[in-house]
Order: structure tokens, then sequence, then C-alpha cells
């Protein structure tokens, strides 16, 4: 699975995204935001967050911005999309300031498990009759579910309905990590491998030239209390 099995419970708890709320067809609760159902260039929210893994563990672990939060936020940036880091380690507090390129679109990955395959334990295997993909989803769903409650705001204005915002995926996504990950996460081979995701994923539309600032808050069912995560966001010229 994701990470290691004992990271992987303290990931759940700080990263896990709670269960989406119903909200109106066609409402928007956050102008500033793609909504939750948009196709941002093309692809659904739930692709997004899978890339967002699939970029994340890509970078060597020397280079990777969420693990290391002194670490440049532009490590491996291509494309329309804007990949914010998420910093997967350590304190939940330590602010960050990222230079993110003028008319790109954010990519926020506020809360998130994701399960990978196959891992060196053994008995790390779907039940008999079980599915790869039902094996991994049952775990990161549960994970999602440990967090009670998420704040954030963009430019001091509150985001709203936040937990509307889950995303899970629906089938085994494939990406290649990084081997120098393994001491995060031991299932990572080096080669194409299956993962799933089950995230709280939001999209920003491009900022205007300047400086912005979001905040975001997690706390679990348990009453623990992650954040504030405070990322500066610096918006300069064109690639």
């Amino acid at each position: 699975m994701s990470i290691n099995r004992s990271l992987f419970v303290a990931l759940t708890l700080c990263l896990a995204g709670g269960v989406a709320q119903a909200r109106d067809a066609g409402a928007n609760p956050n102008p500033a935001l793609f909504d939750r159902d948009a196709r941002p260039f093309g692809a659904s929210m739930e692709t997004w967050a899978e890339r967002w893994w699939a970029w994340a563990w890509g970078i060597p672990l020397a280079q990777n911005p969420n693990l290391d939060a002194n670490v440049d936020c532009n490590a491996h940036q291509r494309g329309p999309m804007y990949f914010l880091p998420h910093l997967l380690t350590g304190a939940s507090t330590v602010p960050r300031t990222c230079t993110v390129p003028r008319h790109r679109a954010i990519a926020v990955t506020v809360a998130s498990v994701f399960n990978d395959y196959p891992c060196p334990d053994p008995t790390f295997q779907p039940a008999p009759g079980q599915s790869l993909f039902d094996f991994l989803i049952g775990p990161a769903k549960e994970g999602q579910d440990h967090v009670a409650s998420i704040a954030a705001t963009l430019d001091g204005k509150p985001l709203n309905d936040m937990m509307s915002y889950r995303v899970a995926s629906d089938d085994l996504f494939h990406f290649t990590g990084d081997v120098s990950l393994q001491p995060v996460d031991s299932c990572v081979t080096g080669s194409p491998q299956p993962g799933v995701v089950d995230s709280f994923f939001i999209v920003m539309k491009p900022l205007e030239r300047g400086t912005h600032v979001f905040t975001v808050t997690t706390t679990s069912i348990f009453g623990t209390v992650f954040g504030p995560r405070v990322i500066t966001l610096d918006v300069g010229d064109d690639d």
C-alpha cells in the first residue's frame, strides 16, 4: 500500500478528506475554483487527483517539494496545470511560498489517501475473488472518512462547502514512482504500477498577478487539528 504501514496511518489522519456533502446541481459555491464536476483541460477532477500523485511520486527524494518544505515548488512542473506541493511528512503548520506562472490553473491536494501495489509485504494481497481495485480503494476511502471538517481560505475569503470536493479513482491508474522514494513508500518499484486515490481535491482558476494566500485546516473525527497550513502564491509572468 502507499507509503509504509506506520506512515500510512499518520497520513490518513493528516490528509483524509471526509464524506462529500450534497449540494444543488449546477451550483458552484466558490467562483475562484473550478466546479467539482468540471473537466479542466479535458480531464475529470479524479484524473487530475491521480495525476497529482503521479507527479509527486515521480520526483526524486532530494528534489521533492512534497517531502521537504525547503525544496523549490517548481520541480517537474509541466503542462497547463500547476501542481501545488503538499508536505506529506513533518509538521502540518510549516508555511511556504511557491512562485506560480501566470495563466496556470493550480491543482491542490488538500486531503488525500494514495494506495499502490505491489508491496514487499507478502500479506498485502486481495482476498480470494476480490479485485485489485476493490482491495486498494477500500482502505483509501476508509481513511478519508477520518476527517470531520475542513476549513480553507483564499486571500482571506472562506472557501465554501469544502467537503463536497471529494473525488476517488473509479478504476486503477498507473504511475511510475522514483526508486529514491522507497524509504518513504516501500511499494515504489521504479516501473509502471497500479494505484488508486481518494482525495479531497480542488483546482483554482488562474490567479491574477501578485501575491495570494491559501490556508487550510483539517480536523479529524478524533478531535485532532492539523494546520493551519499556509501557502503564499506569488503569481508572476508567463512561463
